[in-house]
């Protein structure tokens, strides 16, 4: 049984300090990368841009949003990142032009629904487990607004967002499947059986990094060249089986991430709906209270009218008759 490939598009909103590491990361101007193991310096050189940034990330943003004219302030989400990946294997047996011709294709999406001018840039990454693209661009809307949540938008975007992605890549590469979204699922845990495959991949990982360790650590002048020659298909099966992982784990950690927003979001709403059934329970109170009012003042009025004397009420009625006559 073939295992299914998955189109994959991921968001991240980036508002200020933050931007100057995503771009040493996407333009890999750091000499290593501690917190990425999974990054083969050694391949870097295969990177390329599809899309150069004209200046610094965060300078170019700030050129961007002054010349459109837009109010910002300090908390505003100046760039937003779209990681496009595929699933680990997909390009196997691929070739460097093959690979770019996918990409290029997805860039092409993202150009369909927002301005080319606000792409900042757009990155192949050929120096780790998967081939992945990261394109980075101003959130300016067409009435040029400074709005990444009108660009990305709710849960419910999110997963036209993705929908449409898949149809524009299915059309060329018809072998990609239409995965469920994180956030059409609403999935934020692995079950029995994804566990227990995760729990054997970190294992099997484990004992991959205690032979890469062992080679390295027993190398010396004599048999430096045969540890290498063992160290090599080591190390590229473990850098394949942690990008395979990472991926993983971004998936939950995005579907996670997403449900704790909206959480907060129903907790505001909540609020409001709160404080909007404690206005109407006043307003309901005070109606009561005027109801019970005017209740009380009918019954003091009909006690009042059930002691008029016969006599005097006929007199009234007699008068009521004759003033109602002259009136015609």
């Amino acid at each position: 049984m073939n295992t299914p490939n998955y189109a994959i598009m991921r968001f991240a909103k980036y508002k200020g300090p933050e931007i100057s590491r995503i771009e040493g990361h996407n333009e890999r101007t750091k000499e290593t990368y501690a917190s990425n193991p999974d990054i083969d310096r050694s391949r870097s050189p295969l990177n390329y841009n599809l899309i150069h940034p004209p200046q610094h990330y965060r300078a170019e943003a700030e050129r961007q949003i002054r010349e459109a004219g837009c109010r910002v302030r300090s908390d505003s989400i100046r760039l937003v990142e779209v990681l496009f990946t595929v699933s680990t294997g997909y390009f196997d047996g691929k070739s460097q032009d093959e690979i770019r011709a996918y990409y290029a294709h997805s860039l092409e999406f993202l150009k369909k629904y927002q301005h080319p001018g606000t792409i900042v840039s757009a990155v192949v990454h050929m120096d780790e487990g998967t081939p992945h693209m990261h394109v980075v661009f101003v959130p300016l809307t067409e009435d040029k607004r400074l709005s990444a949540k009108d660009i990305i938008g709710n849960r419910k975007k999110l997963v036209q967002w993705q929908d449409q992605y898949y149809e524009h890549m299915a059309e060329r590469y018809p072998d990609l499947c239409r995965g469920e979204t994180a956030a059409r699922t609403g999935r934020t845990h692995m079950n029995v059986q994804e566990f227990k495959a995760f729990t054997r991949d970190i294992r099997k990982m484990t004992k991959l990094a205690d032979k890469v360790e062992a080679l390295i650590n027993g190398a010396n002048l004599l048999n430096s060249k045969g540890r290498l020659e063992q160290l090599v298909p080591l190390v590229r099966d473990l850098l394949v089986r942690f990008g395979k992982m990472k991926t993983q784990l971004a998936q939950y950690q995005e579907a996670f991430t997403t449900i704790i927003a909206e959480n907060e979001q129903l907790k505001k709403e909540n609020c409001i709906l709160e404080d909007e059934r404690r206005q109407r329970n006043r307003h309901d109170m005070d109606s009561r209270t005027a109801i019970h009012q005017m209740e009380q003042k009918c019954q003091r009025y009909e006690k009042q009218l059930a002691a008029i004397p016969p006599e005097v009420l006929a007199q009234y009625t007699r008068q009521t008759s004759k003033q109602h006559k002259m009136d015609r």
